[in-house]
């Protein structure tokens, strides 16, 4: 906003995080700038407007910007800080005491504008927003854990920017504005400057703009920028499409309107979203120009996943242990099959919508390259389950898919472990849990030291009802893999349900520092504070899940918000995700989650009932939101319709 901002007749001072920091006042006028001991105050600001609503505490303030002073000094030089800044900026700056948070009516903030963008799905708002990296080239030189958590926030605000950008340019090229659609993964290509898919769908929106010779010149950018950051060459994707261009052969390089989607994303995963890399020096390079070394030059958080996946694909071979590693191997028959298996298959690519898409291009192409592979259908009835439905593939029809692909590793491989699993997974969103629990135990039979089966097997248990089992599966599984994050958050996910909150957030601590984070974590302490009545901090750990976990967080939300009793922020939160249903097919469990929340069971079950029909009934770690409604007589109904066996 601009100087004539006002909120409540009151105009406001503007916080501008996104590039330069720097704070101007209701005139225009600089009021903090980047120097002297302007800088931590600009830096404190930046910190409580990138926390929102939720703010922040004193205690986490103070190892950020005084980790050498004791707790006395440091206290008392935030209070000095804060002291400073009402003088400097305004008395009512901050709202609240402990946590901390800006008062909008004061104070307005380029980084919250974006949040609140992302949030309510304006891609266009947040990408307009996005002014260059988040804090860029701002430091605290004595504060090492600042300087840490600048790093953390500016990934993370990177990534949701990328994806804005590329969502935008996705849509504007399947409702055939190819100028829009150009303009938009012209601004990716940009911010992912080494990204094949982003070049790729630039070649192809200026092609259908009928603009060859910018194509053309694109792509001699492109291959230069590739030898000299990377040493590498060209991809091939991109090498076909230059040749197509070149020949004239409009037909192969059609706009996404008149292709197949499918085909699309397999050119595109065939590129790993990376050029390919020929020695170590390459993959040094790499890592040299991922987002948390060169500001400038910023990925999402799937392309710099990409671009580091060769170098870890060695590391991936060693976690995956020798059963597996030797599984995927044996049923492979085709080199550059099992290597886009390993990169499909990693665990990361479950923390966010961006990666699975990616994991799920790569798992196609590998079926693709060799359709008798079981580990690789196996993965990919996993990745189609991961990723959520939209307008062009709804939530049944990945389902259909996923079941198609588990039922194939089957028949191809009945005796491996990750086809069963797979399986499993299919049975337990089309609302069969029994036959799960079922296939997952033959999975474990099958391969005894996996430990993320016995995870999931002890997911299956706790929304079967058995918590006892589920946390010995549990402890089984970390004992299996000590420093899985995953293991540890599953022990944490059966405490919770044998209602050991405190042993249950004491394993989450471990988790605090994970990037990305892992989703289930939050929502896990969430519960886990709300059964405590710790209500701020189950507040706190919701609004974290909702910013970063899409209509998932935000029901976590708006359940922990009802059960607050903050009953008008909550329907808030009710009124977008009732929209976002009626738009999408997997929606309804999301809206049956916030009623429960706020105890209207008539409506909960309402919506319970559709996502059971829908087959958006999730399970496992959100399961428990719904825990409240078991002592309604209804729910044997839904215990019914997912076939949970009597104990």
């Amino acid at each position: 906003m601009t100087e004539s901002s006002t909120h409540g007749g009151r105009r406001r001072h503007r916080l501008t995080t996104f590039g330069t920091l720097a704070l101007a006042g209701p005139a225009n006028d600089i009021v903090l700038g980047d120097h002297g001991h302007h800088r931590r105050r600009l830096a404190l600001l930046a910190v409580l407007a990138a926390a929102g609503e939720r703010g922040t505490s004193r205690d986490r303030l103070l190892p950020l910007f005084w980790p050498e002073a004791t707790q006395s000094k440091a206290r008392h030089s935030l209070d000095q800080l804060l002291y400073a800044l009402r003088g400097s900026v305004d008395e009512s700056v901050f709202a609240g005491v402990n946590p901390l948070r800006l008062n909008p009516d004061v104070i307005e903030s380029d980084v919250g504008a974006f949040r609140v963008a992302i949030e309510r799905g304006d891609l266009e708002a947040a990408a307009a927003t996005y002014r260059g990296p988040f804090l860029d080239g701002f430091y605290l030189s004595d504060a090492p854990e600042f300087e840490r958590w600048v790093e953390d926030e500016r990934f993370r605000l990177a990534g949701f920017h990328a994806d804005a950008l590329e969502r935008l340019a996705r849509t504007a090229t399947a409702d055939g504005r190819h100028e829009k659609a150009a303009r938009w993964w012209k601004a990716l290509t940009e911010v992912e400057p080494l990204s094949s898919r982003s070049a790729a769908g630039l070649i192809r929106a200026l092609v259908a703009t009928e603009d060859h010779a910018a194509a053309l010149q694109f792509a001699k950018r492109y291959e230069a920028m590739l030898a000299l950051e990377l040493g590498a060459s060209i991809d091939p994707v991109i090498a076909t499409l230059v040749s197509q261009v070149r020949a004239g052969a409009r037909g192969a390089v059609e706009p996404r309107r008149e292709m197949s989607v499918r085909a699309e994303r397999r050119d595109e995963a065939a590129s790993g979203d990376v050029a390919t890399l020929p020695d170590a020096a390459a993959q040094d390079g790499a890592e040299r120009t991922g987002r948390w070394r060169r500001p400038r030059r910023l990925v999402s958080l799937a392309a710099a996943s990409l671009i580091l996946t060769v170098a870890a694909a060695g590391l991936l071979r060693a976690r995956a242990g020798a059963s597996t590693a030797h599984t995927a191997r044996g049923s492979a028959r085709n080199v550059a099959a099992y290597e886009l298996y390993l990169r499909g298959s990693d665990p990361a690519a479950l923390r966010s919508d961006s990666a699975a898409r990616i994991g799920l291009e790569q798992l196609e192409q590998a079926v693709a390259l060799d359709d008798h592979y079981a580990a690789a259908f196996a993965g990919l009835a996993l990745m189609e389950l991961r990723v959520p439905g939209d307008s062009l593939v709804s939530h049944r029809t990945r389902l259909a898919r996923a079941e198609q692909a588990a039922l194939r590793a089957v028949a191809l491989d009945d005796s491996l472990a990750d086809a069963h699993a797979a399986l499993s997974f299919v049975r337990s969103y089309n609302l069969d849990l029994t036959s799960a629990e079922s296939e997952m135990r033959r999975a474990v039979e099958l391969d005894p030291t996996n430990a993320r089966m016995r995870e999931w097997l002890a997911q299956l248990h706790v929304t079967t009802g058995q918590p006892a089992l589920a946390l010995a599966e549990a402890r089984r599984a970390l004992e299996l893999d000590p420093l899985s994050p995953t293991a540890v958050a599953e022990v944490a996910h059966t405490l919770l349900a044998n209602d050991h909150c405190d042993e249950a957030l004491a394993k989450l601590a471990l988790l605090r520092s994970l990037r990305p984070p892992l989703l289930r974590a939050g929502t896990i302490a969430a519960q886990c504070y709300a059964r405590k009545g710790m209500w701020p901090e189950a507040i706190a750990e919701a609004r974290q899940s909702a910013s970063v976990g899409g209509a998932r967080g935000r029901s976590l939300l708006g359940w922990v918000l009802g059960r607050a009793g903050h009953v008008a922020e909550a329907r808030s939160v009710l009124t977008s995700l009732v929209v976002d249903a009626s738009r999408v097919d997997d929606g309804a469990f999301d809206v049956a989650v916030v009623y429960a929340g706020l105890g209207d069971n008539d409506k909960a079950f309402t919506w319970l009932d559709r996502a059971m029909d829908e087959r958006s009934l999730l399970p496992m770690h959100h399961f428990g939101l719904i825990r409240g409604l078991a002592s309604d007589a209804r729910f044997e109904h839904v215990r019914d319709r997912m076939r949970i066996a009597r104990r």
